[in-house]
């Protein structure tokens, strides 16, 4: 969502994608670490606030960096037991392994860390004075949709570029900030959310979307029943939603054992 500086680089001065996305993150962490540094010279316990420092406990970290990776594998499995996919075979060459790392660090510098502090840590802390939990993590959503809906808005009306909100990136998107906000809320940690961010952009990249968006590149080489059935099946319902509901129900576990 944060990626128009970097596409604006690539189509205009014909810049390699790859640097494009570095020089882009630079400047969105680096924007990102001076309003930190900011507010926190106003705010010394910002950090503790807004979840960049301490954790609810040590096990609730473990299994929160365990979900993810444990409904990854799951979702591979029973896509492949159902029928969903076939010929799967692991492509986990030294290009696969450098793309990866190379796209981990970048989209961890132009899009997990500057929007999980901006939108589920200071914008959150924000709503969560005003309102209930539930209110805020309703709200916080909306705030992040309302981000790639003005920045395409923008781009209708200046560069007479589509307008490519529809419903289903709306729920996605929706969905997404649920899940997200769930992971600080279980574990305390902003970083989490950082984590589960990446995780879940590496996953569409390298193996739901099987090399599309880095052509020929693909950690997972797979057949579809049905064009895009790994982005639904894998991304959407195991990485995201399911992520919502053994979240909630840990949440809901916790408040119910720290009452009795």
């Amino acid at each position: 969502m944060t990626d128009n500086f970097g596409q604006y680089l690539i189509e205009t001065h014909g810049m390699d994608r790859k640097i494009a996305m570095l020089l882009q993150g630079v400047i969105f962490t680096g924007l990102t670490l001076i309003v930190l540094y900011i507010l926190k010279r106003k705010s010394p316990e910002l950090f503790k606030r807004i979840g960049l420092k301490g954790v609810n406990s040590s096990s609730k970290l473990a299994i929160g960096i365990a979900l993810p990776f444990i409904l990854l594998v799951l979702g591979i499995l029973t896509a492949y037991l159902l029928g969903g996919i076939e010929n799967v075979s692991i492509n986990l060459t030294t290009s696969v392994v450098i793309s990866i790392l190379i796209n981990t660090v970048t989209a961890f510098m132009y899009e997990a860390f500057p929007e999980e502090v901006f939108i589920r840590g200071l914008i959150f802390e924000e709503l969560q004075k005003k309102f209930r939990f539930f209110i805020s993590l309703i709200l916080q959503p909306l705030i992040f949709i309302s981000l790639p809906t003005t920045v395409m808005a923008m781009d209708f009306i200046f560069f007479d570029k589509p307008f490519a909100i529809t419903i289903d990136y709306f729920i996605l998107l929706f969905a997404f900030g649920i899940a997200l906000q769930l992971y600080r809320a279980y574990t305390g940690s902003l970083w989490m959310n950082i984590i589960f961010h990446i995780v879940y952009l590496e996953v569409v990249r390298y193996i739901s979307m099987g090399g599309t968006y880095d052509s020929g590149v693909a950690l997972l080489e797979f057949d579809e029943t049905f064009g895009g059935f790994m982005t639904l099946y894998l991304s959407f319902l195991f990485i995201v939603i399911f992520s919502v509901v053994a979240l909630s129900i840990l949440i809901l576990y916790d408040k119910r054992k720290n009452k009795s």
